[in-house]
C-alpha cells in the first residue's frame, strides 16, 4: 500500500496526538470548531481525539490500487472533489467509495412531513464502503425503477451521500409530501441522511464536466446537460445516451425520476434493493410521524455536537445531541420550557444493521401505484 504522508502531514498528526493525550484529563481543556463555536472541558477534549483519529485514518487510507503506480481510475475524479470528507481505493473490479454520511452542505431545513429522525455519522469505509463496477456492462433488459428498489440505494452522488429512490418505501414520491429538506434529503429509519433526488446543486463545485453522482450499476449521472452545454437529447428509456466523449451515462432531471429511469447496466436485486451495499447502523429505535411539525433549521456545530430546531404550530422545540468518544450519542431534548429530558442510546439499540435502513410496506398500507 502507497502511504502518501508528508512531513506537513504528519507534524499536525503529532501535534494533535500530543494534544489529545496532553488534555486527556484537564477540564480547562478548550476547542475552537470551523464554526466559531467555543467548547471547553469534556466537549473539547472529545473534539481533540477525534481530530486525532480523523488525520490518523484519513493518511493511512489513503486511496491505491492493486499497482500502487496506477492512475486513478476516471471515475474516482468526481468524488475527489470532496475529499478528504470523501475518501476513495480501487480494486481490479470496482472502486470504493468512503464517507461518513454527512454532507457538508446544510440538512434538514423545510421538512414538514418528518418521521423524528436526525442526520447521524454513518459508517460507511473498509468493508461497508460503497462499491460501483470499473467496466459497467449493460444489461440485456433494463430494470425500471418504478415501484421497484423501494429499499436502500439506487445510486451514491459525487459526495459520499447515497440516493434513494424518488419514491419512498410506500411508493409516494418523498418530494410531493414534504419529506425532504431543501437540498433534496431527509434520513432514514437509522438517522441516515440521504437524497431522493438528483443533488443539482452538487454542479457547482463539480464544474460541468464531472458527474453528481453515480448509478449503483456504474453508469455516470450528469446533470441537465451536456458538459460543453447543449441540452441533453435523444435520451433513451433509462434517461441516457451514449457519446463519444463519455460513453454512456444518465441525465438528471427536475421532475420524475430526478435520477436514472431504469437501471441500464447490470445489478442483483434482493429483497427490493441493489446487492450488495452498505449497511447503516441504527442506534434509535424507529419513531412514529410527528403530526404538524416544521424543521426551521440544523446545526452541525463540530463533528460530534449538532442541533435541530423545529415547531408544531406557534410552539418552537429543540433537539440538541452529542456524539461521544465510544460511539453512543446523547440527545437533549427541550420543549420551550424549563424542562428538559435527555436520553442516551447505544449503537445496535435500534435493530441491527441493515442496508436500505427502511421496512418494506406494511401490510395494512400497501404502495401506492
Amino acid at each position: 500500500m502507497k502511504v502518501s504522508a508528508s512531513l506537513s502531514q504528519v507534524l499536525p498528526l503529532a501535534v494533535s496526538l500530543a494534544a489529545s493525550h496532553a488534555f486527556a484529563h484537564n477540564p480547562s481543556a478548550v476547542w475552537i470548531t470551523p464554526s466559531g463555536h467555543q467548547l471547553t472541558g469534556t466537549f473539547a477534549v472529545i473534539e481533540m481525539n477525534e481530530a486525532a483519529n480523523r488525520i490518523t485514518i484519513g493518511e493511512q487510507t489513503t486511496a491505491d490500487s492493486a499497482d500502487d503506480d496506477a492512475a486513478p481510475p476516471p471515475q474516482a475524479a468526481a468524488f475527489r472533489k470532496f475529499a478528504p470528507a470523501v475518501r476513495t481505493r480501487w480494486d481490479d473490479d470496482f472502486l470504493y467509495v468512503e464517507s461518513n454520511g454527512l454532507p457538508a452542505h446544510g440538512m434538514m431545513t423545510g421538512i414538514t412531513s418528518w418521521q423524528q429522525q436526525v442526520p447521524l455519522p454513518q459508517p460507511y469505509r473498509g468493508t461497508n464502503a460503497w462499491r460501483l463496477p470499473r467496466r459497467p456492462a449493460p444489461a440485456t433488459n433494463p430494470i425500471s425503477i418504478r415501484d421497484r428498489f423501494l429499499r436502500g440505494a439506487i445510486a451514491i452522488a459525487s459526495n459520499g451521500i447515497p440516493i434513494f429512490n424518488p419514491q419512498n418505501n410506500r411508493g409516494e414520491i418523498s418530494r410531493d409530501i414534504g419529506e425532504l429538506d431543501q437540498w433534496g434529503g431527509h434520513c432514514g429509519r437509522a438517522d441516515d441522511y440521504h437524497y431522493h433526488i438528483a443533488p443539482l446543486h452538487l454542479q457547482k463545485a463539480l464544474g460541468p464536466s464531472l458527474p453528481i453522482a453515480y448509478a449503483l450499476d456504474g453508469y455516470p449521472i450528469y446533470g441537465l446537460t451536456e458538459p460543453d452545454g447543449s441540452p441533453a437529447t435523444n435520451l433513451d428509456a433509462c434517461r441516457g445516451h451514449a457519446s463519444p466523449e463519455l460513453g454512456y451515462h444518465y441525465h438528471a432531471s427536475e421532475s420524475y425520476p430526478f435520477v436514472q429511469a431504469a437501471f441500464h447496466g447490470t445489478i442483483t436485486e434482493r429483497d427490493d434493493q441493489v446487492d450488495p451495499q452498505p449497511r447503516a447502523q441504527p442506534m434509535r429505535p424507529a419513531l412514529s410521524p410527528l403530526r404538524g411539525a416544521r424543521i426551521t433549521s440544523f446545526q452541525q456545530h463540530s463533528d460530534s455536537r449538532f442541533s435541530l430546531a423545529y415547531q408544531t404550530g406557534n410552539q418552537p422545540h429543540t433537539i440538541d445531541y452529542l456524539v461521544l468518544p465510544d460511539g453512543s450519542c446523547r440527545f437533549t431534548f427541550e420543549k420551550n420550557s424549563p424542562a428538559e429530558s435527555s436520553t442516551t442510546y447505544q449503537r445496535g439499540q435500534g435493530g441491527p444493521g441493515r442496508s436500505g435502513t427502511r421496512p418494506g410496506p406494511r401490510p395494512d398500507r400497501p404502495p401506492r401505484r
